[in-house]
Formats: C-alpha cells, structure tokens, sequence
C-alpha cells in the first residue's frame, strides 16, 4: 500500500471521529424543531478544502450520522448521512485540485459558501418532503421554521471553516497530506 493511500485512510478516520466530536460536543437542541445546533459542518469544509471531494464526502456522511446516532436523532440519522455527505462533496469538488499546491483563496470562499448552502437546502428539502412520511410533525412548516437555523450554522462553520483550513494551510501541513 502506497505511503499516500496509507496517509489518506488514516486521516479520513481521524477527520470522521472530529467531525463527531465537533457535532456531538458542540451541539445545542433546538425543541422547536427537533433538530439542534452544532459546529461539526466546520470540520467537514476543512477536510474538504484540504483533503477532496471524496474524503468530504466520507467524513461528512459517517462522522455526523454517528453523532445523530449516539445523540438519539435516529430519524434526522439517514437525511444527515446524505445531506452532510453531499455538503463535502461539493464543497471539496469546488476548492480541491491535486494539480495545485494549495487552493486559491477565491475557490476556498465559494466553496464553503456552497457547501453551507448545500447543507441548509438538503436539510430543508428532506424535512419538508421525506421525514413528514415517517412523522407528522414534520412538512414545509418544520422545514421553513428550521431553515433560517440551518443558515445561521452553516453560515458560522463556513466562516470558521474557512479560517481553520487557512491556518493549516499556512503552516504547510497540506504537504504531508496529499
């Protein structure tokens, strides 16, 4: 096995087990909604900007379902796998290229930008269309009323995302990661 391929393993565990810290430990349940608050988006963006696509992807989907596990959302667990999967993987499309040593500043914007967004209207969607089939108080109303939450937390994690991924970036860790 390639020393690369050894390295990426090891980080995607590593970046899944902080994303369930930064969701599980950080979070703030919201009654209003039955969701809650949490900054474990941030870690996402940041595995995305350094890693790719395909590792924001994975530590997306797999870290932030295992915190909707443990934390007993057992309903939002599936809509999270995808909706955080998909907010990595798009945003890592948009910042990540293998041809350049370190992402443009203007790319790593847009795509924490995107990613955010990505995030809130997969939420928004799968509350106003798929989770009313299993609960009733869920539909367009619960979705509405949870949307502006969503950007509020994804407008955050994109700030600070950006910031982290920056700062690992300046110190040359992107070197020994790719």
């Amino acid at each position: 096995m390639k020393k690369n391929t050894t390295n990426k393993i090891v980080l995607n565990g590593m970046m899944i087990a902080l994303v369930f810290l930064a969701t599980y430990f950080t979070k703030i349940p919201i009654p209003a909604t039955q969701g809650y608050f949490n900054l474990g988006d941030t870690i996402i963006l940041v595995t995305a900007i350094l890693l790719g696509a395909k590792s924001g992807l994975l530590v997306g989907a797999i870290g932030s379902l295992i915190a909707d596990i443990a934390g007993g959302y057992y309903l939002f667990a599936p809509l999270t796998f995808i909706v955080k999967g998909l907010e990595g993987y798009v945003a890592g499309k948009i910042a990540f290229h293998k041809d350049c040593e370190k992402v443009e500043e203007f790319r790593k914007v847009f795509a924490v930008i995107i990613g955010a967004v990505a995030m809130a209207s997969g939420y928004f969607i799968g509350e106003a269309y798929f989770l009313g089939l299993f609960d009733s108080t869920f539909g367009l109303t619960a979705a509405v009323a949870e949307l502006p939450l969503n950007l509020i937390q994804g407008g955050i994690s994109a700030v600070v995302g950006y910031v982290l991924a920056s700062i690992l970036e300046k110190t040359g860790v992107s070197k020994y990661i790719n």
